[in-house]
């Protein structure tokens, strides 16, 4: 009998049938045209209007960011923290990366502005964070407004591998461990929006 493809279960929310994945620099998926129903205009709508924004700074970035998990969401994004739309993100993990049981560490907002950039990291704490997906919300984003989601073969920011961009309503998954260098370039007369799903492999 022929191999029949395999079709990924999705919320009526989230679409992550287009995922392609890959193992160098390190493991990862990306897929365009995610979010359904509008959902990625009422996330910019939002995010534009909200106050819960507030500037975090560390030895390797300065940027804006608040949990989603600590906020009240407006009705129209809600469906961003239900658990359909989790498993869902859970489900891609299962298929690209071959592991299974997940428990959420946090879903976070992030905001990057004029100026700012992440320096080369590679998340890794121990294991305590093991898979991430970052859903780009980006509508009004050119090529020279920068912004790239940079992946390196090694800590050295010279060791480039290759050159994501965060394109509207695409998303990008991959597996947090020593080898996952990565960092967002230099942000152009722009502002660069982000929503971080981090869980942990149990």
């Amino acid at each position: 009998m022929p191999n029949l493809p395999q079709h990924m279960p999705n919320t009526e929310y989230l679409d992550l049938s287009s995922a392609i994945s890959e193992d160098i620099p390190f493991p990862h998926f990306s897929s365009t045209s995610v979010l359904k129903h509008n959902l990625e205009a009422k996330i910019y709508e939002w995010f534009q209007t909200t106050v819960d924004w507030h500037l975090v700074e560390t030895d390797f970035y300065e940027q804006y960011e608040f949990s989603l998990l600590n906020v009240t969401l407006p009705a129209g994004v809600a469906c961003l923290i239900e658990t359909s739309f989790l498993k869902s993100i859970e489900q891609q993990f299962t298929q690209s990366f071959k592991v299974a049981d997940f428990e959420l560490v946090d879903v976070v907002a992030h905001k990057l502005v004029n100026s700012q950039h992440i320096g080369v990291h590679n998340d890794f704490i121990n294991g305590e964070e093991t898979h991430r997906m970052v859903l780009h919300i980006n509508p009004k984003w050119l090529e020279e407004h920068g912004g790239y989601l940079l992946l390196f073969n090694s800590a050295d920011s010279k060791d480039l591998a290759k050159v994501v961009s965060p394109v509207d309503n695409s998303a990008f998954g991959f597996e947090i461990s020593r080898k996952s260098h990565h960092a967002v370039s230099k942000i152009y007369d722009f502002t660069r929006y982000t929503i971080v799903y981090t869980f942990k492999h149990v």
